[in-house]
Order: structure tokens, then C-alpha cells, then sequence
């Protein structure tokens, strides 16, 4: 399956892309295991993953959802300023 990952803000910034289609073997994915996967591919996002929410195909989501074929995956980190 494939799933397009799309990062924002500060994730963005710290990646240098703003999205990635990963493919994976199995049909389904929860969430969790796709940042598990993430973390080892770009471990310079370990310490911002803890705080970001997860949003697929424009809905906020748990950790334990479950992505499918063709899923879009937003990683949105808080939002802070003045």
C-alpha cells in the first residue's frame, strides 16, 4: 500500500520536503506505526513527534487509526505566536 505523508510547519522546515509517499507491504497501517517508521527514516524528527497531531485525508485522528491504500497523512506540529 501507499500512503503520502505530508509534513507542516516546523516539520517541513526541519525535513527540507513538504510530503513523501511511503509504500508499505501490508494493506493496512495504524498511525503509530507509520511515525515509528518515520522516526527511523528521519530521526531528526524524534523530538517533535511526541507533540504533533495525526490527520488523514483531512480529518484529526488517534495514534491507533488505521491508514489504507492511497491514505493522505498530515503531520501537524502545535501552533504557537502572537
Amino acid at each position: 500500500m501507499k500512503v503520502r505523508v505530508v509534513f507542516y510547519g516546523v516539520l517541513k522546515q526541519d525535513l527540507g520536503i513538504k510530503e513523501q509517499t511511503l509504500e508499505f507491504p501490508q494493506d493496512a497501517l495504524p498511525v503509530e506505526e507509520l511515525v515509528n517508521c518515520l522516526k527511523q527514516h528521519h530521526p531528526v524528527l524524534i523530538p517533535r513527534l511526541a507533540t504533533v497531531a495525526y490527520v488523514v485525508n483531512d480529518t484529526i485522528v488517534p495514534p491507533g487509526y488505521v491508514l489504507r491504500d492511497g491514505d493522505e497523512a498530515g503531520l501537524l506540529p502545535p501552533v504557537s505566536g502572537g
